[in-house]
C-alpha cells in the first residue's frame, strides 16, 4: 500500500510538471513577434548615430544570417504568412528606411553576393539629392530582383498631424511616383518615424498597400497587425553577434515592450 502511494504521488508530480512545462512553452510561442530589422545607414558614423551601422558590422550580420540559414524574405512576401499566421522557422525580413546612398553603395553589395533580400523605403522628394539614392540606383536594385522598394512617403512628414488632404497626398503621390519610375506596383509603406494613427492606417489601406511597417507600437498593440507590423532598430549594439542575435529571435520584442514605458 506504501509502495502504490508512494507511485501516485510521484505520478502526480510528474503530471503537474508536464502541465506547467507545457504551459510555459505556449506561453512562450504566444509572445513570438516575427522579426522585421530596420536600418537607416550603413556607414561609419555609429559612433554618434544609433541610425548608422558600420559597414563590416552589416556585412557581418548578414553573413551570420545566411550561414545560419534564415528564412530572409521581402517584406511582401512576410503579408501571406501573417494572414494565414504560419511563419516559417527563422523567418525574418530586412528593411532599410529614407534611401540613403550607402544603402546602393554598402549595402546592396553584401545582400546581393549572400542571395538575400531586403526592402529600401524611399522618400522620392529626396531622390537625387545629396546622400540619397538616385532614381538609377533604385531602378538598378529594384531590377536585381534581391530589393523590394517601398513608399516613405514623399517628403517624410509626422503624418498623424497633418491636414487629411496633406496625408492624402503624402501616402498616395509617394506610391505613384515610384511606381512611374520602376514600372511596378508598390505594395509596402513605412510611417515617417514610425508615426501613424488610426485614419491614418485607415488611409494606407485605402491607397493599395499590402503591408505596413511602424517602428515601436507598444505592447498594447497587435504584434501582427498588418498596417502597423513591429520592426527592431538595428544599431551599434548589435555589432555583438549574440546581441544580434537574440534580438531577432522572435521574442525580443515582448522583452523590449515590457521593459520600456509606452
Amino acid at each position: 500500500m506504501k509502495f502504490r502511494t508512494s507511485g501516485y504521488r510521484k505520478f502526480i508530480i510528474l503530471f503537474v510538471v508536464l502541465v506547467l512545462l507545457t504551459a510555459g512553452f505556449l506561453w512562450v510561442k504566444a509572445q513570438y513577434v516575427v522579426p522585421i530589422i530596420m536600418y537607416h545607414n550603413i556607414d561609419e558614423n555609429s559612433l554618434t548615430s544609433r541610425l548608422s551601422v558600420l559597414p563590416d558590422s552589416f556585412k557581418r550580420q548578414m553573413c551570420f544570417l545566411k550561414n545560419h540559414h534564415y528564412n530572409v524574405v521581402k517584406l511582401e512576401d512576410l503579408a501571406n504568412m501573417v494572414k494565414k499566421n504560419r511563419f516559417p522557422s527563422k523567418t525574418i525580413a530586412i528593411t532599410f528606411d529614407d534611401g540613403y546612398e550607402n544603402n546602393y553603395t554598402s549595402a546592396y553589395p553584401v545582400l546581393k553576393k549572400l542571395g538575400l533580400q531586403a526592402t529600401i523605403f524611399i522618400i522620392p522628394a529626396m531622390i537625387g539629392t545629396d546622400g540619397y539614392l538616385t532614381w538609377g540606383q533604385v531602378i538598378e536594385m529594384s531590377e536585381s530582383g534581391f530589393i523590394a522598394i517601398g513608399s516613405h512617403t514623399m517628403t517624410h512628414p509626422w503624418l498623424p498631424t497633418q491636414p487629411t488632404q496633406k496625408q492624402d497626398s503624402e501616402i498616395r503621390d509617394s506610391k505613384f511616383a515610384i511606381k512611374s519610375h520602376l514600372n511596378k506596383e508598390i505594395g509596402a509603406f513605412s510611417y515617417p518615424l514610425g508615426g501613424f494613427n488610426k485614419d491614418v492606417r485607415e488611409k494606407v489601406i485605402n491607397a493599395g498597400y499590402n503591408i505596413a511597417v511602424a517602428t515601436n507600437p507598444g505592447k498594447r498593440y497587435p504584434k501582427h497587425d498588418l498596417f502597423a507590423m513591429k520592426r527592431l532598430r538595428i544599431s551599434s549594439t548589435s555589432d555583438n553577434l549574440f546581441v544580434f542575435w537574440f534580438e531577432i529571435t522572435g521574442f525580443y520584442t515582448w522583452i523590449k515592450e515590457h521593459r520600456d514605458k509606452d
